[in-house]
Order: structure tokens, then sequence, then C-alpha cells
């Protein structure tokens, strides 16, 4: 790969330095090589492989392998909420496109997703909530970019959107994150279906950018800290009543449940032999 690079390097560098001296722009090039030289010096530490070929050795082997998605599903290209979308498929399917993984490959596939919703960016935000419940649920779940900083969009769980994320992906277990958020509320909200203009559906509607309004489930809420819980017998039963909901309406089981921010507080809640 790098057999050729000192010849490719002075090209490309002589390219850039002549638009750079057309705009009059001031740098100092040997303290950005410096920098840049270091950083290949340092990926040349790692092993060049054709990953493909690697991964579906280890397949063939009997090795499992976890692949795991950098967003969302309704960010997919293809899928998502367009054109409010990423630049690459996001989906399960990704493995496959992105990896070399064949379909019939794939085996288990793992939903994660929020006790509420939450949004980045413009887009659809069909339960999004512009009010105090937003602003706590924003609080305690700390829903703040890791980067920017910026406030993230919070609202309630949407069934609508997640029995698609569901669909797309072929989801076979779920796993619930962040239930402690919403552990003081009086009343939780799903939302099961959406009213477009006089008519309930119970799916995404083609314009994405329809009015619609959200057509919501109350259960009542659990009012009560689960943080220091280790096991399902110790959930309270509002908070199991809210899972059985979510598995009788997504026709998958919710495997885990996180109850707080460390690795110790996430609950098993079917075993292989109950499954």
């Amino acid at each position: 790969i790098l057999h050729d690079f000192n010849r490719k390097y002075a090209c490309a560098k002589a390219y850039h330095e002549r638009i750079l001296k057309s705009l009059n722009y001031s740098y100092d090039l040997t303290e950005l090589e410096k920098e840049w030289f270091e950083g290949i010096e340092y990926l040349k530490q790692f092993k060049l492989i054709d990953s493909e070929h690697e991964i579906n050795s280890l397949i063939h082997s009997g090795k499992n392998i976890l692949c795991e998605g950098a967003q969302g599903t309704m960010l997919d290209i293809d899928f998502g909420s367009y054109p409010f979308v990423t630049s690459s498929n996001t989906v399960c399917a990704g493995a496959c496109t992105g990896l070399g993984i064949a379909p019939n490959r794939i085996g288990e596939v793992y939903g994660i997703f929020k006790a509420y919703c939450t949004r980045v960016g413009a887009g659809p935000f069909p339960t999004e909530l512009h009010d105090e419940t937003g602003d706590k649920i924003c609080a305690t779940g700390n829903e703040y970019g890791s980067v920017t900083g910026r406030k993230r969009r919070c609202g309630w769980i949407d069934l609508v959107a997640l029995k698609y994320s569901v669909m797309i992906n072929g989801v076979t277990k779920l796993i619930m994150m962040k239930s402690d958020v919403l552990d003081e509320f009086e009343v939780i909200k799903i939302c099961v279906a959406y009213n477009v203009n006089g008519k309930e559906i119970d799916y995404l509607p083609y314009d994405i950018n329809a009015n619609i309004e959200p057509v919501y489930v109350e259960l009542p809420g659990w009012q009560t800290s689960m943080a220091k819980m280790q096991s399902e017998d110790e959930l309270p039963a509002e908070f199991s009543a809210y899972l059985f909901f979510l598995e009788e309406q997504l026709g998958v089981p919710i495997t885990i449940v996180s109850v707080g921010s460390d690795r110790e507080q996430t609950i098993e809640r079917y075993t292989e032999e109950e499954e």
C-alpha cells in the first residue's frame, strides 16, 4: 500500500501548496508535517489485514463475531427519515455491505434502544416534548452531545418508529437502556400510533413532513429508584408492566434492561433455558 507513498505525497503536497499560495494562506508546513508524519508512524504499528477474509475465516472456525452499529436506524441513508440521515447504512444489513459478511451468516440481532426517545439535530420527531417533562428527561438522562455539549431533543418512546426498526433489522432480542431516567415520573406515555390528517395509522407515513400527532397509551410510573436493583424479581410491578406492554407491542423479548450508568447496573431478564 505504501510502496509509492513518497512520490504520491510529493505530488499532492505540491498541488495543495499552489492552491494555498494563490489564496495567500499562511501556514507552518514544517510543524504540520511533523505532526502528520508522527501520526503515520503510529499507524504503521498496526497490522494490515484483508478484513473480509479474516472475519469469514473466524466465522468458519466457529468463532462468534459481534458487529456494532454506530448510529440509529432512522439515520440510515436508505431506510431512515431522509433527508435527515447519515451517509451510510446503519441498519443490520450494514454488517453485510460494510464487512463482507454474507446475509445467511447473521445470527442474533440485538436492538438497543432507550426507555424514551432522543434525536440530535433536525428531523421528524412526533413524540418530542417542548415542556418541563422534556427538560427533565434531558437533565436526568444527561442528554447532551459528548463533543459539542448541544442539548438533545427528548420525548416519549415511539413504538411506531421502534416497530419499524425491529422490522428493518430483523431484531431477535431487545436491550433497553436508561430505564432509570423515568424513575420519578408519575405517568409514563407510550406512542402506539400516529394520527395523520384525521386517520390513525400504526406505521411510518411516506411523507415524513406530514402533520403527525402521536396517539398515546398511559401507564402508571414506578416512582422509585431502581439504581441498586440487581435482579428482575426486585423490579417494581409498574416497571415490569411497562416492559411486558412493550414486548407485546413489539413481538420481541426485552432480554436486558439498564437501571444505571455503571456496567453492574444491568439486569438480564431471560436465561437461555427460559428462552
